[in-house]
């Protein structure tokens, strides 16, 4: 269990939005946070006030496994979120671009992955590239998202802050990591 490197599971998911289980505070903050990327160890460390009975909680309940049981790209098994139903479009008005791929349509300017591609880039990689509190309040928005739509606000709003703080460069690796066009 510390030697392992926890990451958020679907269950995990559902308890940061309905706050069901009667989790301390630096358990619920360590489950927003958790990614995979450190140790059991190392998170109880950085995050202040957990102990081993907060990390071994979260995985009793299944809110957390260890990153190998869990297929690679996702937090976790899960069904694929249903296709919001196509909103009336005036005949005039050209159909956006189709990414095959997804069949989701293209925008320029947005990021172009698919909700669960996006969702995984964002609650991983692309929070590791902000300071530890700004880490924490995008780990929040992420979660929150519940929308293909929002979690493509995220992405802008992350290369935003990436271009803030690293410079252009950083911004544009970003850019290339969401498929910005």
């Amino acid at each position: 269990m510390l030697d392992a490197h926890p990451i958020k599971t679907e269950a995990g998911r559902a308890e940061i939005k309905a706050r069901a289980l009667p989790l301390t505070r630096s358990a619920r903050n360590l489950l927003l946070v958790v990614d995979g990327g450190r140790t059991g160890r190392e998170w109880l460390t950085m995050v202040h006030g957990l102990t081993e009975e907060d990390l071994r909680v979260l995985y009793e309940h299944g809110l957390v496994a260890p990153k190998s049981s869990v297929p690679m790209g996702f937090g976790a098994p899960q069904a694929a979120p249903p296709a919001p139903a196509p909103a009336p479009v005036a005949a005039a008005a050209p159909a956006p671009a189709m990414s095959e791929a997804s069949a989701t349509p293209v925008r320029p300017g947005l990021p172009t992955l698919d909700r669960a591609a996006l969702y995984t880039y964002l609650s991983g990689e692309g929070g590791k590239l902000l300071g530890a509190l700004k880490r924490y309040g995008f780990a929040l928005e992420v979660e929150r998202a519940d929308s293909l739509e929002a979690l493509q606000k995220l992405g802008l709003d992350l290369v935003e802050k990436v271009a803030a703080s690293k410079g252009p460069q950083a911004a544009l690796e970003v850019r290339r990591a969401l498929g910005i066009q």
